[in-house]
């Protein structure tokens, strides 16, 4: 189950990003606009969240936008999808992100969340 405090903390995570985005390639729009953005984002997947089996990876500690879309890109979008994989399939797929998801521990998170 998922906290106020925890879906407040993922929105700003998600905002903080489309802000970071959004000035990084110089499109216009406001801070309100990356905050609703985010929302919208956090009430899809807290939406997909009560059908089983499709928790997102998002939804695991350190992984964010930019690591989903990789994951993505490996066929992983879903916790039970990645509590499937051992750290050797990172090793194959995604060796960049291997000690990333040792250190936080990503599949364990998945494990957890499936």
């Amino acid at each position: 189950m998922t906290t106020d405090s925890q879906i407040r903390s993922k929105t700003a995570e998600r905002a903080y990003y489309y802000y970071e985005q959004r000035e990084k390639l110089g499109l216009p729009g406001s801070e309100q606009d990356d905050w609703a953005k985010a929302e919208a984002e956090i009430a899809a997947a807290l939406q997909k969240q009560s059908e089983p089996g499709s928790v997102p990876v998002t939804e695991i500690k350190g992984i964010g936008p930019r690591v989903a879309s990789e994951l993505k890109q490996a066929g992983v979008t879903t916790c039970d999808q990645l509590a499937a994989w051992e750290l050797s399939d990172f090793g194959e797929k995604l060796p960049r992100l291997t000690a990333r998801a040792r250190s936080g521990q990503w599949i364990e998170q998945a494990r957890d969340l499936a």
